[in-house]
């Protein structure tokens, strides 16, 4: 079967890609290898510089209509238990959190809507440049073909340009009852073996992410267990590699978006703003026709002045104890903290609290 583009991957990146190519009139494909709603780990925070492409997409209400929480404040926790807190900037088009399984299938949902042909329990076992695409018993071929699957893409391991990944890190997720008097905040903790991230996502949760070197998992989910009352049986899921080089994003009508391209730090929804603004920029260059090679320069700028964040992030869980030596000075000049943390989730106002 032939298609004007073949999508692998029904994530946000890849169902934004695939809805904004149905709308502009492209005959289009999303394989996706698992059956949705499904769980992704993540820190299920939307960045608010997601909202003007979910206002495009015209999604952006239903997004707001899911169960969700409206983050009203950062906190940053040090080894010693000490911390520096400080409001959000409050608007309706905040920093919002809300569970990874229910906006991606609102996602995928709207790329139906839109006109695109959804493939989901549908693995890629092979790929050959023209495209001719592998996948469920079925060959499918498109001039165009978008990589959209991850970090651990298969597309790009196919075809042999998957980069090696960086092991020395991995992230485990789970979901707990909210805690009494939580409120609506976003928490960096830090801890000795690397850190833990949690979040107030609407309807009585708290995202919880554990992020260490391999041998420090077992110490920090024995911290959460004691932190939060949560059972030894409780369920885990694990995300790795989080960090990989990058590739050129586009080449042979190959476009690259989301993780495929590039894997960024976890770090209050920036993953999330660049799966779906790279899926909406691949999307505008097959509708208009416009040369790839455009496609890479216009997708590095996308990143452009702010992996800078990213790499601090990555410091602070490799060296725990220097990320909470660095919050100490920063009570001393709290407005650095707030330019850090505003740069990813846009202006916020300086509590004195706690500090």
């Amino acid at each position: 079967m032939n298609y004007d583009v073949i999508i692998c991957g029904g994530g946000p990146a890849g169902s934004v890609c695939a809805a904004f190519c149905a709308v502009g009139g492209l005959k289009t494909l999303v394989l996706e290898k698992a059956v949705f709603p499904r769980d992704k780990v993540c820190g299920d925070c939307i960045n608010p510089s997601c909202w003007p492409v979910l206002e495009r997409l015209e999604v952006a209400g239903r997004v707001l209509s899911l169960p969700h929480s409206k983050l009203a404040a950062v906190e940053f926790i040090g080894i010693d238990g000490r911390s520096i807190k400080y409001p959000l900037h409050s608007s309706e088009r905040g920093e919002i959190a809300v569970k990874r399984s229910v906006f991606d299938e609102l996602l995928l949902q709207r790329s139906i809507e839109c006109g695109a042909e959804v493939r989901q329990n549908t693995t890629v076992t092979a790929v050959e440049r023209g495209w001719k695409v592998h996948a469920g018993g079925e060959i499918f071929t498109s001039h165009s073909l978008v990589a959209a699957d991850g970090r651990n893409s298969t597309i790009m391991r196919l075809l042999g340009l998957l980069p090696a990944a960086a092991r020395e890190r991995v992230a485990i997720q789970t979901h707990i009852p909210t805690p009494p008097d939580f409120g609506e905040r976003v928490v960096l903790h830090f801890l000795k073996e690397g850190y833990a991230g949690y979040t107030t996502i609407g309807g009585g949760h708290v995202n919880l992410c554990l992020v260490s070197k391999p041998a420090g998992i077992p110490a920090l989910k024995k911290w959460a267990e004691a932190r939060f009352e949560i059972a030894p049986h409780q369920a885990w899921h694990t995300i790795t590699p989080l960090a990989r080089d990058a590739v050129p994003a586009s080449g042979e009508n190959l476009l690259l978006a989301g993780d495929a391209a590039r894997v960024v730090e976890p770090y209050t929804g920036e993953g999330i703003y660049y799966a779906i603004a790279s899926g909406e920029l691949a999307a505008r260059y097959l509708c208009e026709k416009l040369p790839l090679e455009n496609y890479r320069r216009e997708h590095a700028r996308l990143y452009a002045g702010r992996l800078w964040v990213n790499r601090i992030s990555k410091t602070a869980v490799l060296h725990p104890r220097i990320a909470s030596l660095a919050l100490d000075v920063m009570r001393f000049y709290p407005r650095s903290l707030q330019f850090l943390t505003s740069k990813v989730v846009g202006p916020a106002l300086l509590s004195n609290a706690n500090l």
